[in-house]
């Protein structure tokens, strides 16, 4: 096999996110090359292509000595790219002087580090510099590729310091490839020019956003940029960028509505575009109401920005995090992913039902057999509980001591919770029918599930002379059933809006299968709706959970369900927890049990391993195990 061979088959491995494998490929084609003095554009891609791999994964790992590795990479690629002819000459170190940058710059995301994103501002001027002596479109290509990460740059440091000066300069840079844009010819030159349009109104946006109250001018540039990006996706004729650009632009101009304040008119177009996701042979009626629903509990990033508690065993932490006290060789450990559970074996075995007494659906079953259904729910479980004594008495315990386990927190700083895309939770159901005899094989649309939206759970309970009505019952007191649906935010001008949504929806649900049930339509059919929001509700005796959690239906049977023989339990893989946490608070117990663990030994582990990440020890007041 040639050297070019080996290079290509790197450069597959890493188009497949087959890092490792990659790095392996790309090394032998460095060694096959015996002379080194001539063969420089080899040495070159080899470089180029370790560097990119090293770099994403840093990205995917955050381990930062990943950034280091890749540095070093694209320093052997500058220094190669400096020896060849010509325009590649230029041309190979622009792509150089680009990796220098992006290292810095994700690296200053993680770190916080003012230092790296100067770093990372001086390698991309270097780029723009570079292209600027390069001719035609790709010399205008490559300044505006320069362009694009300088405002990103600006923009992403404005964010983490909320300096509007930052934020001016990263206009200043988006305007200029705005300019460098309109030089291109055809509907690329449209393409780049609505990329652009998108990134001034997300500029704004985010502006205000961080602001203590709406900026009515900011709001209105946003609006007309986003505007102009829609008129201008318009332009070119049905496309992959028409498809994947346009939903992003509306959802920024929903946003722009939450900002302003204008709660009715934002509620109206998530329910609008959570409707059209849901199949089409949905009842009209049914379907508006369902999407309302989800509308209500299904939680936007502009809608929500508190911190969120996962909590679990130490064990299960150590895997999560790549990490494990009297292990040696540490570095040979290697990170697991977080799991989805089952719903059919969680805490509430009353899970998935309380809905449908509310809505005065029965359970239908025969006297010896029950029908097993051909979908699962999966769940993965957090609490706006953080550091919660009830929580660590009940969650992860050693050995039975109670707060011996783990908290871990995620969202401290806002950026965890994805977008809801409704159909990454239901994409089963959406593919096929609901009716039993009509599921269809889906895998090969299947998403990530870390893209999987966030859902509060609300409460559903039965009114008795014990119950202590509040402010946060959905329902009227005066009816039978109730629903507890707590404040997502301090916003308490869009928790009206919601609860008001949500008491419509739930009213208008109840009604339709009223009357479905004495027309005797279809009730089996009817019955399977109900999967889309069923997992959304539970029963009030687990109130002080204050419970979110992350749904993915999957069918029973399916590829994409594993097994642990060890728990023997079927489970779903959420994914790679390590660049998405924030924090781990260790319980007030966690050295109290016969597994001997330290608190300063886990600190010192994932302080080597995982830097970004904070370790804590919880001082709730519960006495140790046999006290």
């Amino acid at each position: 096999m040639t050297t070019d061979d080996l290079i290509k088959e790197g450069a597959e491995l890493f188009d497949a996110q087959k890092y490792t494998e990659a790095i392996q490929k790309l090394n032998k084609a460095w060694h096959s090359i015996s002379d080194k003095a001539t063969h420089l554009q080899q040495q070159n891609d080899v470089q180029f292509w370790l560097g990119h791999c090293y770099l994403e994964q840093a990205l995917q790992t955050k381990e930062i000595t990943l950034f280091g590795q890749a540095r070093e990479h694209f320093q052997k690629q500058l220094a190669l790219a400096e020896q060849l002819d010509g325009d590649n000459n230029i041309q190979e170190q622009t792509y150089a002087q680009h990796g220098l940058g992006r290292c810095s710059l994700e690296q200053a995301l993680q770190t916080k580090d003012a230092a790296l994103f100067d770093q990372a501002r001086e390698h991309f001027q270097k780029q723009l510099a570079l292209a600027e002596q390069l001719a035609g479109n790709n010399g205008i290509q490559q300044q505006i590729n320069a362009q694009s990460w300088l405002g990103r740059c600006y923009l992403e440091q404005a964010l983490q310091t909320k300096d509007a000066a930052l934020f001016d300069q990263a206009r200043e840079h988006f305007q200029k490839r705005l300019a460098l844009a309109e030089q291109l010819d055809g509907n690329n030159s449209i393409q780049e020019q609505v990329y652009v349009q998108a990134l001034l109104g997300h500029c704004y946006l985010k502006q205000t956003k961080l602001e203590t109250s709406p900026d009515k001018e900011k709001i209105a540039q946003s609006k007309k940029h986003f505007d102009q990006a829609l008129q201008l996706l318009g332009k070119i004729e049905s496309s992959v960028l028409d498809r994947e650009l346009e939903p992003v632009i509306k959802r920024r101009l929903r946003e722009l509505d939450f900002i302003a304040e204008k709660y009715a008119d934002y509620f109206n177009s998530k329910q609008q575009y959570i409707q059209e996701q849901l199949p089409r042979y949905l009842d009209g009626r049914l379907k508006e109401n369902l999407a309302a629903v989800l509308a209500v509990l299904s939680i936007s990033p502009i809608e929500f920005d508190k911190p969120l508690a996962h909590y679990t065993s130490p064990t299960v932490c150590e895997k999560l995090l790549g990490i494990g006290q009297k292990q040696e060789n540490q570095a040979k450990i290697a990170v697991s992913k977080m799991r989805m559970n089952s719903s059919t074996y969680m805490n509430d075995p009353y899970e998935g039902r309380s809905l449908s007494d509310f809505l005065g659906i029965h359970e239908a079953a025969l006297e010896n057999l029950t029908e097993c259904s051909p979908h699962n729910a999966f769940f993965a479980c957090f609490s706006a509980r953080i550091n919660d004594l009830n929580q660590f008495r009940l969650y992860g315990k050693v050995s039975n001591t109670e707060a011996s386990g783990c908290c871990l927190v995620f969202n401290k700083n806002g950026d965890w919770i994805q977008e809801p895309d409704i159909a990454a939770s239901y994409r089963q159901l959406n593919s096929g029918g609901l009716g039993v005899d009509n599921i269809k094989e889906a895998a090969d649309i299947q998403m990530p599930s870390e893209n999987l939206p966030l859902y509060q759970i609300a409460y559903i309970f039965y009114s008795e002379e014990y119950t202590q009505h509040d402010e946060y019952d959905v329902m009227d007191s005066d009816e039978n059933f109730g629903i507890r649906l707590k404040p997502i935010s301090d916003n308490k001008k869009w928790h009206k809006v919601r609860a008001k949504r949500l008491q419509t929806a739930l009213n208008h649900l109840r009604e339709y299968f009223q009357d479905a049930v004495q027309k005797k339509e279809k009730s089996q059919e009817n019955k399977a709706v109900l999967e889309y929001i069923r997992y959304l509700f539970k029963d009030y005796a687990f109130r002080d959970e204050e419970e979110f959690r992350l749904l993915k239906i999957e069918e029973s049977g399916s590829d994409k369900v594993q097994y642990c023989h060890i728990t023997n339990t079927a489970f779903l893989e959420y994914g790679d927890i390590c660049g998405k946490l924030d924090e781990v608070i260790l319980g007030t117990n966690y050295e109290r049990t016969p597994d001997g663990l330290k608190v300063e030994v886990f600190r010192h582990l994932l302080k080597r391993k995982k830097p970004n990440i904070k370790v804590s020890h919880s001082s709730l007041p519960i006495n140790p195990a046999g006290r």
